[in-house]
């Protein structure tokens, strides 16, 4: 018997050895809250150099050295990915630059393996000499959200969404109801 168990173990030990295969675009996701993809894939890259020419994607170099007091420095607040709309295909949420501007733009997977992007807001003036850039992108993952300031308010997330961070604050959310974008401002 116990020959049997060690030498089945050892069979699945060798046959579950096989290659993880990185995600692409707009495919099915397998983990909804995989919050800080390390890479974005390349068809979302692609994606947005043809529908947003002008604007390129913020990165780690661009944030103020205050922002790394809140965060882990191995985090990565420029995007994030989970799947906001309950479809089963990755969504993206990306911080983007052009010129002194930064904008969050989401971009949801569709079906044809493709995106549909929405340019949600401009967020600050961009400095390319000294960058000082203090938002982010998260996860937001399903909860009850009770906000009393600017006035009382609540929410119940009930799929993930994305959060902008403004520092170690949410400042709003991004979540899909009613096949729609919804915002829930928390400040």
């Amino acid at each position: 018997m116990f020959r049997w168990i060690w030498s089945t173990s050892v069979w699945l030990v060798f046959a579950c050895d096989h290659p993880v295969e990185h995600m692409a675009a707009a495919r099915p996701i397998r983990d909804s809250v995989q919050q800080y993809p390390t890479v974005l894939p390349q068809p979302l890259i692609d994606y947005l150099t043809v529908h947003l020419p002008q604007w390129r994607l913020v990165g780690k170099s661009d944030y103020s050295k205050t922002w790394w007091s809140f965060y882990d420095s191995s985090s990565n607040p420029c995007w994030a990915r989970t799947d906001i709309n309950d479809d089963r295909l990755a969504d993206y949420a990306c911080l983007l630059k052009k010129d002194s501007l930064v904008q969050l733009v989401i971009c949801l997977g569709t079906s044809s393996h493709s995106f549909v992007h929405y340019n949600i807001t401009f967020l600050q003036a961009y400095d390319t000499k000294e960058p000082r850039l203090l938002h982010g992108v998260a996860v937001a993952p399903p909860a009850r959200i009770d906000v009393a300031v600017p006035r009382l308010q609540s929410l119940i997330l009930r799929s993930n969404g994305f959060a902008l961070l403004e520092l170690e604050q949410r400042s709003c959310l991004y979540y899909s109801q009613n096949d729609r974008l919804q915002t829930f401002n928390m400040k």
